[in-house]
């Protein structure tokens, strides 16, 4: 069980509810870098990728690179925690960031893309092709993230909330957004697993629904039969990797939103990132 800071006394007949559903995460700071290829976690630069990879493209051309998790430094920060990320490789994702497709499309998976290096040491630079740089969408110059173990709890709307939507007070449902934003910094927060902190409705079941083939663009994708037969499936669900729109980065996604990388608990033990889903919320 993690540990919390003191709570306002509005939550104290819940505490042990909330100690519960604490979990823990890699929450990142950013800041300039100026070298393209390095190592590390990193917004933008050029891709750490295998050997001989093409750059990858969507029906529209090129995708933009938007940045990489390296795991063997993820491995050196969260010690014991998080036993579910692999200790080794680096993930590239690539993503139309000028289409910005929401994901409840089963279509949507060939506007963006995972790229998986086992081993981080065999990962070579990528450098972007000149659709991109005449576009000014190459991001050359990159934003080092320096990650930090923290500690995040439930959005209220998700599946694992501590209380049922109707057992909130106002107080409570005041202070409890407060005590969240103290742990991992607001609804923008860059974040590799944990609870996602989502801006419109809990997403796992829109992954779970998607991946299968049903349309989720309306309400008739989310009340057929088969979305029914589905949704248990929604609880394997977990974060991957949230990337918040963000003034520094310059990532605007939607109006201020979030990309929601998601993927299966068994997939990412497998390290089987072919089987995400990428996801955007904004308001």
């Amino acid at each position: 069980m993690l540990e919390l800071p003191p709570l306002p006394s509005s939550l104290h007949a819940w505490h042990e509810r909330l100690e519960a559903a604490a979990a823990p995460c890699l929450l990142f700071s950013a800041r300039d870098a100026e070298d393209p290829d390095m190592p590390g976690c990193r917004y933008g630069g050029h891709p750490l990728v295998p050997p001989g990879t093409p750059w990858p493209r969507s029906p529209r051309g090129p995708l933009v690179f938007v940045g990489q998790l390296d795991f063997a430094e993820l491995a050196a920060c969260r010690g014991d925690a998080l036993p579910h990320l692999p200790r080794d490789g680096v993930l590239a994702l690539f993503y139309d960031a000028q289409e910005q497709r929401w994901g409840y499309n089963p279509k949507d998976s060939e506007y963006w893309k995972l790229v998986w290096t086992p081993h981080r040491d065999e990962a070579v630079p990528l450098a972007p092709p000149k659709e991109l740089e005449d576009a000014g969408l190459a991001f050359d110059l990159p934003l080092r993230l320096e990650p930090r173990l923290g500690v995040c709890l439930p959005d209220p709307r998700d599946r694992r909330a501590p209380l049922p939507a109707d057992a909130w007070g106002q107080a409570q449902a005041d202070d409890y957004a407060v005590l969240r934003e103290r742990l991992t910094g607001g609804e923008h927060a860059h974040q590799v697993e944990g609870h996602p902190w989502w801006i419109q409705n809990d997403a796992r079941l829109e992954a779970q629904l998607v991946t299968h083939g049903l349309y989720c663009g309306g309400s008739r994708g989310y009340d057929s039969p088969e979305a029914r037969r589905l949704e248990p499936g929604a609880s394997s669900w977990r974060l991957l990797w949230q990337i918040g729109s963000d003034d520094q980065t310059g990532f605007t996604w939607g109006d201020a939103g979030n990309l929601y990388l998601l993927i299966r608990e068994q997939d990412l033990r497998a390290c089987r990132f072919d089987r995400a889903w990428l996801g955007l919320q904004c308001r």
